[in-house]
């Protein structure tokens, strides 16, 4: 991970405070590929809806994520919420009912 300072980066206390948190919320694991965190100074912050898109770090938008995924997914919609947005929008096209 880069050292260098990014807007929407949690680091510090506040930040090992809100890994912990998200730790007891999602399990000590990867929240994209669910290895587990044998250290949780190895997990990072990752934005899920990313921090270019809805400017915030609260923990509702944070999950922990190793180091490969978080600069893999990088500023991008994860996959998932991409696919049940295209499911809605192709129902409302078609008048379908939820």
């Amino acid at each position: 991970m880069s050292s260098r300072h990014r807007a929407g980066c949690v680091k510090g206390e506040r930040g090992r405070a809100l890994r912990y948190r998200l730790a007891r919320r999602d399990g000590r694991q990867c929240f994209y590929c669910r290895t587990p965190f044998a250290d949780m100074t190895r997990a990072t912050l990752d934005h899920y809806l990313p921090y270019s898109w809805w400017a915030t770090n609260r923990p509702f938008n944070l999950v922990l994520a190793c180091e490969p995924c978080n600069t893999r997914k990088g500023d991008t919609f994860p996959l998932g919420l991409l696919l049940v947005l295209r499911t809605a929008v192709h129902r409302d096209a078609l008048g379908v009912a939820a």
